[in-house]
Formats: structure tokens, C-alpha cells, sequence
């Protein structure tokens, strides 16, 4: 089920804190006050072992909690790049099963700007998965993480096969799936859900609208809706990185003998 997470809460600096936590603390400080910048690179953590007489596990501790608060990114190979200033909301969606899409919707709203029939062209067919021609309708708007959020969770992009395209109920702002829009009102139900995650950059008028500096780290989520063979709904969503992660669990079952 999707939460809302003010990750600050999590970093509670009034009590007496592991040693980990004072050089969380430290290090957020430093950022704060511009001694790390946005952009710059932190110590690597050999440095920040020998500087602190920490473990690598209690510097690697450190340096998650300022991730969980979208203050600093990590890659392999490279370092860790300071990436905001101050402290991140960001907002966790779960997924474990399809009926957690509804709680996802019913978690945010969803504001609709463009609301047209289209003609699938070239760029469109694979994914789709449709011949050219074919006719869709397309909802493009923003997603925002509740009533009272102001700043966007994604951009998202509907597409709905012309045959399931009547819909009652698609007002301008939305906070239910579509999906389900079509499987109460046709009378079908969505037999398989497949989706794909890719990193990307945000940039343009997408980093504008998202309100993230161009060129920030996102995420695209495409997923499409089967009623057996046929794709009925397809919807991409771009989310920034500072402002989303998605957490998924897997039950593993035991084979017997």
C-alpha cells in the first residue's frame, strides 16, 4: 500500500545517537551550509573511515540514511554526488499484486490536461503493440501525491484502446485507475499486468514541469494491460528520482522432497 514518507523523521537528532548518526548529522550540515554544494562529490568512505575512526559498515550506514533523505546519490565506480540541500518527501509506492495499483491511484490524484483521439503512428506501434493506424485515446497529465502536495510526482501518459475508450467518470482530475474504469464499465477483467522500469534523465519541458533541475535522475514506468492477448491500456509515467522509489516483495515457495 503506498505511504507518504517525510524521510527527516527518521534521522531524530536529539537523543544520543550511534556514531553513525553524528556523522550523518555532520555530513547534512556540511551540505546545508554549502561546504558540499549540490553537484559536488563527498569524501569517498575510506576517507570518511580514517577521518571519523568509523567501520566502513557505520560510514555506509551514514551515507544510506542521507540517500533515504534525497540529499546524496551513489553510484558504483563513481562516488557519491550531493544532490539537494535539504530534506526530500518522497513517495513510496509498493507493489505487490494488481489490486495495489488501486491503492496507489486512491493515494494520489491525478490532474488530466490533454484528453484526445489519436491515430498510432510509427513511433507508437511498439509500444502499443498495435498496427499503424490504429486509434487510442490519450489522457496526458500530472500526478500529484495528494490533496494538499504541490509538488508533482510524475508525468503520466494514458492510452486506451478505441474499442474500450467510452468512459463515464474521466473528469479532470482523477484518483482511480482507469483500468478498473474499463473492466466495471465493458464488463472484462485484466488478466495479465507487464511492466517495465528504466532510468533515465529528465529534461526540457519535462524537468520544468516536474520541477526538478534539468538533467536530474527519473524513472519511467510503462506498464500494459492485457485482457488475454490484447493490450487494452497502456500508461508510461516519468517520476523523479528525488521524489519517488518503488519497493516490490516476492513470495518464494519451496518445492517439495
Amino acid at each position: 500500500m503506498p505511504t507518504f514518507q517525510d524521510d527527516r523523521e527518521s534521522l531524530m537528532l536529539d537523543a544520543p545517537q550511534p556514531r553513525h548518526l553524528d556523522l550523518a548529522r555532520s555530513l547534512m550540515q556540511d551540505i546545508r551550509d554549502g561546504r558540499f554544494a549540490v553537484g559536488d562529490m563527498l569524501p569517498t568512505e575510506a576517507e570518511l573511515c580514517a577521518k571519523w575512526g568509523l567501520s566502513r559498515y557505520a560510514v555506509r550506514q551514514a551515507i544510506q540514511k542521507l540517500c533515504a533523505l534525497g540529499l546524496i546519490t551513489r553510484q558504483a565506480g563513481v562516488g557519491t554526488t550531493v544532490m539537494a540541500d535539504r530534506p526530500q518527501t518522497r513517495y513510496v509506492q509498493s507493489m505487490d499484486s494488481l489490486s495495489d495499483l488501486a491503492l496507489y491511484a486512491k493515494g494520489t490524484r491525478l490532474r488530466v490536461n490533454t484528453r484526445r483521439t489519436m491515430e498510432a503512428d510509427a513511433s507508437l506501434t511498439q509500444l502499443l503493440r498495435c498496427a499503424p493506424g490504429s486509434k487510442w485515446l490519450h489522457l496526458e497529465g500530472v500526478r500529484y501525491g495528494g490533496e494538499a502536495a504541490k509538488e508533482p510526482i510524475a508525468l503520466v501518459d494514458i492510452y486506451v484502446d478505441s474499442a474500450y475508450s467510452r468512459l463515464t467518470g474521466l473528469s479532470k482530475t482523477l484518483d482511480k485507475p482507469v483500468y478498473t474504469m474499463i473492466e466495471e464499465q465493458h464488463g472484462i477483467k485484466v488478466t495479465r499486468v507487464e511492466q517495465q522500469i528504466q532510468g533515465l534523465l529528465i529534461e526540457g519541458c519535462q524537468a520544468d514541469v516536474l520541477q526538478v533541475k534539468q538533467g536530474s535522475a527519473g524513472l519511467r514506468i510503462v506498464r500494459s494491460y492485457f485482457v488475454r492477448d490484447k493490450v487494452i491500456e497502456v500508461t508510461t509515467g516519468i517520476h523523479p528520482a528525488s521524489r519517488f522509489s518503488y519497493s516490490m516483495s516476492f513470495q518464494l515457495t519451496q518445492s517439495g522432497g
